[in-house]
């Protein structure tokens, strides 16, 4: 099996030191580097001997990677003596001398790094740790404790501090990385790799400035889709809050959750790593004594991603009867009472019971009279059988830490202060709303009337090729025509009752890292109305999408939720939709604005319309270019491809969706014994929910996934016919980012009768596409009917060098 090629970096073979003092590595090795670590020391007077031979190494090997710690004015004659070992990976860590031009020393260092195919972390990087390999690549003498973690940042000051702090709450990592000046070696190449890591299971990531766009975007979301991310971002713009209402927006649709302060961050830590999922925002409070509780509710607010439960008439008299008297019933429940540990698991099941609760929080402050020690392990056992999520808040520190990491110690979230508690709860209620945003993606069919494209973009590359930098008014009305917006054209009159409302306004503007965005919310002189942080998406929209635009800002809850009629509303998320359309389809367009936009109970009119171009636009048609305009690629449409077996039966041949998980897994169960030993070389029956999202959230922009589907009846609803998968076709891109390792298995009754030829056609077309260089799967040599179809479409079949049972299957995609 490949190496990914960050592997040196992560799990190195072999170390090269060069440094003035004795780092952490040296005096206790890791046993993966037991003989094969040379530790060259710098004399006082700047001068060394590089061993002719490296420990470890035979003759022509390469070196998984060079740590230096140095002064940077030697750097120029230790990079030139490292050439001829020809590393892997240059770890540059800090020095207590400065270099006299950072700047320079930087851009030195990444310049050599390419010149001899060398991934470089630094200059002034942390360094590299994973703990369960006892491997501490850094300057720090104590290394961080095993655990399931992996934290990322772009401050090694950030980094420090995050690995000093976790100590109080028992926080381990599965792997450290602080990236310091770093070019070579970026956040999305580290985020890759970690997302494949089968030691962690959950990434913080701290950011100064994200990666490119689509290579950033598609790491993280390929992260996300696994483990729970959780993002720390920096820099916010009071002079661009648009930029980071961009930046948020991406982060939404990726299924990340971003926080805003560093306070947050080990909050958000405890509830993903530790917290059950909650599947709604409706929070109960049970508390012993009314501050702590009110408090919390002053961070959840009114319109926050959590709210406060109404509890049904029955819960409480179900807590009448359990509480003293005079102990307040509704949310919150506040007992002054003495805590009783029986009495307290009486009332988090009552409320945990509660149809109108999605989670409890319970806060108690120091009491002299009550048992502590029993409330938190009535806690404990409650929360352990609870299917809901259970977080607590014990105020205070003297006596009251331990009962906190007795609780986190259970995975029961503690928090010492109830806006923490509180905000926790958000945090997670935020990454349930991201993660179905994250599964979103076009539908394989048109809106209803497909757009005249063809029409469309004749008509921007006229203007562009005359020298007009914006639409005249009559163009811009025919490309709305064109795409079918249902919004009444501005050169027809606007009734009376439709200027009585408060005007509305979509805009599509054009973020400098991230590409064109939509936002929605109030128009003309009212736009002061709008909250940008809620009010934008990233296209392509869908109807899930366009309707959370829609909804997510003030806008909607002041005035459009009372006032909008429900097909004006339809009109509205449809020309969304629409408009999201023109944006992915026509990357010439630079801005849009229809502003104001008027309503009345049944049409939309547009009082302005104004569409600006890009003067630079070739023309090129954006599927050619994987839609590079767009942080996001949409679902591949052009993929979809009605089929017809040999025997006449219609099937159809489309790119998987994240809604597809569910019959996907209906697939491999019904899959026989023998066909599923084929496919995954073992007796797996089922995939697990980590390799179902893996191979249903594709990111079409580096990878494919197609299944085949074909109607049948279905006996649960009278004999109506549902789709069933019968075919799947995916391709991952190898560790060298040149070739990929195809996938293929197909239902036992749809065997030999050409739709694997089918997938594999398609799949090879878009590998080719995608500019892969070579394509490669192995099979069981036993597996005959699948070797007589791979070189039937071309691909060699060699011996596999590890595995005698297995063949390996590739075909070069160069020609």
């Amino acid at each position: 099996m490949l190496r990914h090629r960050l592997a040196a970096l992560f799990e190195p073979r072999s170390l090269l030191i060069l440094s003035s003092r004795e780092l952490p590595v040296v005096r206790t090795p890791p046993a993966l580097l037991q003989g094969r670590i040379t530790d060259v020391r710098i004399g006082d007077d700047g001068h060394w001997r590089m061993p002719p031979r490296l420990e470890g190494l035979t003759d022509g090997q390469r070196l998984d990677m060079a740590l230096l710690c140095l002064d940077p004015a030697l750097l120029p004659t230790a990079l030139g003596a490292l050439k001829t070992h020809q590393p892997r990976v240059l770890l540059l860590l800090p020095h207590s001398t400065s270099s006299a031009d950072p700047l320079e020393t930087r851009a030195y260092c990444q310049s050599w790094g390419r010149m001899n195919d060398c991934l470089v972390l630094g200059p002034g990087a942390l360094g590299i740790q994973r703990p369960h390999l006892g491997l501490n690549l850094g300057l720090d003498p104590h290394g961080a404790p095993v655990g399931r973690v992996a934290l990322v940042a772009q401050s090694r000051m950030v980094a420090a501090a995050v690995l000093d702090w976790a100590g109080d709450i028992q926080l381990g990592f599965s792997a450290v990385v602080s990236a310091g000046d770093a070019d070579g070696v970026t956040v999305a190449d580290v985020l890759e790799y970690l997302s494949m890591d089968p030691r962690t299971d959950s990434i913080v990531l701290y950011l100064e400035e994200a990666d490119s766009s689509r290579r950033f975007t598609s790491a993280l979301m390929a992260a996300a889709s696994v483990k729970p991310v959780i993002l720390l971002k920096a820099g916010r713009s009071d002079s661009s809050p648009a930029a980071d209402a961009v930046f948020d927006a991406l982060v939404r649709r990726t299924g990340a959750v971003r926080i805003r302060f560093f306070v947050q961050l080990f909050s958000a830590l405890k509830v993903l790593v530790h917290a059950k999922r909650q599947r709604g925002r409706r929070i109960a409070l049970f508390s012993n004594g009314y501050g702590a509780a009110h408090l919390a509710l002053d961070v959840m607010g009114d319109s926050g991603p959590v709210a406060r439960a109404d509890l049904s008439t029955q819960t409480q008299r179900d807590l009448a009867a359990v509480l003293e008297p005079g102990a307040a019933l509704g949310n919150p429940v506040i007992s002054h009472a003495p805590l009783d540990s029986a009495r307290l698991q009486q009332v988090l099941g009552v409320l945990a019971g509660d149809t109108n609760v999605d989670g409890v929080l319970v806060l108690i402050a120091p009491d002299a009279l009550s048992d502590m020690d029993g409330a938190v392990e009535a806690l404990a056992r409650f929360s352990e059988a609870s299917p809901k999520p259970i977080m607590s808040c014990f105020l205070g520190d003297a006596s009251m830490r331990s009962q906190r990491h007795r609780l986190d110690s259970v995975g029961l979230p503690a928090f010492r202060t109830p806006e923490s508690a509180a905000n926790a709860f958000g945090i997670l209620a935020a990454y349930q709303y991201n993660q179905t945003l994250a599964q979103q993606t076009l539908p394989p069919e048109m809106l209803s009337r497909p757009p005249r494209l063809d029409e469309a973009r004749m008509l921007l590359n006229d203007a562009i090729m005359s020298g007009r930098s914006e639409l005249d008014p009559a163009s811009c009305r025919w490309l709305l025509d064109c795409f079918h917006v249902s919004i009444r054209p501005d050169d027809q009159p606007v009734p009376d009752a439709a200027r009585e409302h408060v005007s509305m306004a979509i805009r599509v503007r054009q973020d400098a890292r991230f590409g064109p965005y939509i936002q929605f919310g109030p128009g003309g002189d009212s736009a002061r109305l709008a909250s940008p942080h809620r009010e934008i998406e990233l296209p392509p929209l869908n109807n899930y999408l366009a309707r959370q635009l829609i909804q997510r800002g003030k806008f909607w809850s002041r005035v459009l939720a009372r006032d909008l009629t429900p097909a004006v509303f339809e009109q509205l998320r449809e020309s969304l939709e629409r408009i999201s359309e023109i944006v992915s389809e026509l990357p010439g367009i630079r801005t849009l604005s229809i502003d104001p936009l008027w309503w009345d109970d049944t049409s939309l009119y547009a009082g302005g319309i104004q569409v600006s171009l890009d003067p630079n636009y070739d023309g090129e048609r954006p599927e050619n270019r994987a839609y590079r305009h767009m942080a996001i690629h949409p679902y591949p449409r052009r993929l979809v491809q009605p089929q017809i077996r040999k025997d006449g039966q219609e099937w159809l041949l489309r790119p998987i969706r994240p809604e597809d998980a569910e019959l996907l897994q209906e697939f491999v169960r019904d899959l026989s014994d023998e066909s599923r030993y084929m496919r995954f070389v073992s007796m797996l029956r089922e995939l697990t929910p980590r390799m179902l999202a893996r191979y249903s959230r594709i990111d079409y922009d580096r990878e494919v996934a197609l299944v085949a589907t074909a109607q049948v009846p279905n006996p649960e609803n009278r004999g109506l016919l549902r789709e069933r998968i019968v075919g799947f076709a995916h391709y991952l891109r190898n560790a060298d980012g040149q070739g990929a390792e195809y996938a293929l298995v197909i239902a036992d009754d749809w065997q030999r009768r050409g739709v694997g030829a089918a997938l594999m056609h398609s799949l090879l077309d878009v590998a080719r596409r995608q500019n892969l260089s070579y394509i490669e799967g192995l099979v069981l040599a036993t597996n005959r009917p699948m070797l007589g179809l791979m070189t039937s479409l071309g691909m060699r079949n060699d011996p596999d060098e590890e595995d005698p049972g297995m063949r390996r299957l590739w075909m070069n995609l160069d020609g």
